[in-house]
């Protein structure tokens, strides 16, 4: 009902915005991470784990996250005791690839976006943010059903999907750097980036209400 009544550049923003908002969750969700990190270091006994103190283990997770950036051309700087393999250099090397997709549709959508909602709500068009919400309601559905039932076939079906090797299949025993991301953090994450799309599409559905209402106020003072 609500595309048969969008035009074709709603359905266009539709579509952009939608995975704009999983964008920007994801990197929102990835780049301020070590803040959650830093503060469950010692409760997932990580030093116990990888024989290192909590200091250098955040130090060598934030060393991660600064690799992951678009912005970085530097090699992934993490101490010698974490990894050793090449197979495990080369996945975090292809999770850098993966998010550096994101990332720069996140930067090349927004410049996209901007104009195309500018002109649309000039036009009193803000059909979008309804359709929008309905999209991502369907997306976090889906993708939160899957993480309550059963976390560890999802995440491994997200593996399998987005990588084309297995070297996501990282042995601690080889390379102990598998030790500093806790299974349980991951799921945090997943919760955290969930709740960052649910609060943008409450955030779409204010913003709808509220043009709906301005509009309406302009039209009643036409007559």
């Amino acid at each position: 009902m609500f595309f048969q009544l969008s035009t074709k550049k709603e359905k266009l923003i539709t579509v952009l915005l939608s995975f704009w908002v999983i964008a920007f969750a994801i990197i929102l969700t990835t780049f301020l991470s070590p803040l959650l990190y830093n503060q469950q270091v010692n409760t997932f006994h990580l030093p116990k784990l990888v024989h290192m103190s909590s200091t250098q283990i955040k130090e060598n997770y934030g060393h991660i996250i600064h690799y992951l950036s678009i912005f970085t051309n530097t090699s992934m700087q993490v101490s010698s005791k974490l990894i050793t393999s090449k197979a495990t250099s080369i996945h975090f090397a292809d999770v850098k690839k993966v998010l550096g997709v994101i990332q720069i549709y996140f930067l090349l959508s927004t410049l996209i976006l901007i104009p195309l909602i500018h002109t649309s709500l000039k036009e009193k068009r803000h059909m979008f943010l309804k359709t929008t919400p309905i999209v991502l309601i369907v997306i976090i559905g889906i993708v939160g059903s899957f993480m309550a039932m059963n976390f560890d076939g999802a995440f491994t079906l997200m593996h399998q999907l987005i990588f084309r090797n297995n070297y996501w299949l990282i042995d601690p025993s080889v390379d102990p750097i598998i030790n500093i991301f806790p299974e349980t953090f991951f799921l945090e994450l997943g919760v955290i980036l969930l709740a960052i799309i649910a609060l943008m599409i409450v955030l779409m559905i204010i913003i709808d209400k509220y043009l709906k209402k301005c509009y309406l106020e302009e039209e009643n003072k036409l007559y």
